[in-house]
């Protein structure tokens, strides 16, 4: 499959974070196996640090397949390649949001279909997701070849900063008639178990719930960017999703060229541990100066908990069996785990 050229947005600050951990590595050789990798949201900035170290370790061409629905893009879907073989960092690509072409892989009217698509075509070699449907559809298409652990995720509750409303629940915040944002449930696994956690909650099951206090978000990124703004009194989102990526996404351009000379100067020195004190600064600042909203655990009522094991699954259609067992390998150890743990995902 041809790698699809595209013009996608650069986000240094996010970008320079990859210093501490790829400098650790080599350069692979020229002609590298390829792993395709099907990944959501959710999943999509860990990945990319988690390919290129990989890709930096062991040799490998590592290439990014979003898993979206129709209405959120427009056109065809587009690779992103994760490369490992320059000096200086990657650059970072935020989840691809215009597109021009692609040769196998068609978004069609839910994420069920495209993965009928995959099984058509016979193509990819791994599948990362959230959502226990799409890993249920795997296993119906006989895509499914093995599949891997990697983190877990709680579902939870972000409020604005210092809770005004006082949430503790979920039941609190329908009960006084504000509004909650969830992500669309046909999306992810977010999306999918927010709408589980609110049908066991509300009575009557999931055809009572209140729909015109209940937002629905298409991405993430809108989710938080409404609660940002106000026009939503709360979110569920997951624990790795925290509000630090979206703060890095919206805000990155600002920061880094606030320090772009301490960066410069850094990297002409190739001073890599100077560098990452002064993005660790950078994060903690664009924190401090930005940040919108505070997590409500929702860990007391037995009702509101959900905890899901993420699953890296390989593919019938891998050109190489052994390459995804080693890619899951190396998600799962003390590297792989370092990487996924920053992003806020739980590996234990």
């Amino acid at each position: 499959m041809q790698c699809l050229a595209s013009t996608i947005m650069k986000k240094g600050i996010v970008a320079l974070l990859l210093f501490g951990t790829v400098t650790l590595f080599g350069c692979g050789p020229r002609k590298a196996p390829t792993l395709y990798i099907y990944c959501n949201e959710t999943f999509w900035y860990a990945m990319q640090e988690t390919s290129l170290v990989f890709s930096r370790a062991y040799g490998f061409r590592m290439i990014l397949i979003p898993i979206r629905v129709p209405h959120t893009l427009e056109g065809t879907e587009e690779t992103v390649e994760i490369s490992g073989s320059r000096g200086t960092p990657a650059e970072w690509r935020s989840m691809p949001g215009k597109r021009t072409s692609m040769q196998r892989t068609e978004i069609h009217s839910e994420i069920e279909r495209q993965i009928e698509r995959i099984a058509e075509d016979s193509f990819g070699d791994m599948f990362l997701s959230d959502s226990q449907r799409h890993l249920e559809k795997l296993q119906q298409t006989a895509l499914s070849a093995d599949e891997f652990p990697v983190c877990y995720l709680t579902l939870t509750m972000l409020v604005p900063t210092d809770n005004p409303h006082r949430f503790r629940s979920l039941k609190d915040v329908l009960g006084t008639n504000r509004r909650l944002g969830i992500v669309d449930p046909s999306l992810d696994g977010l999306g999918e178990s927010s709408w589980a956690v609110l049908g066991r909650i509300v009575p009557g099951g999931e055809s009572e719930i209140p729909t015109d206090l209940v937002q629905v978000f298409e991405r993430q990124y809108d989710l938080l960017e409404a609660l940002e703004q106000g026009r939503i009194d709360a979110a569920l989102v997951w624990n790795a999703t925290s509000q630090l990526s979206f703060l890095l996404v919206k805000y990155a351009d600002e920061f880094n060229a606030r320090f772009a000379r301490y960066l410069r100067e850094a990297e002409r020195q190739r001073d890599w541990d100077a560098l990452r004190v002064i993005v660790r600064e950078m994060s903690a600042i664009l924190v401090e100066e930005k940040s919108f909203a505070e997590e409500v655990p929702l860990t007391e009522n037995p009702d509101e908990r959900c905890i899901i094991s993420v699953r890296l699954i390989a593919l019938s259609s891998a050109f190489n069996y052994g390459y995804c067992e080693r890619f899951a390998d190396f998600m799962r150890s003390k590297h792989g785990r370092e990487i996924l743990q920053r992003f806020g995902f739980v590996t234990k």
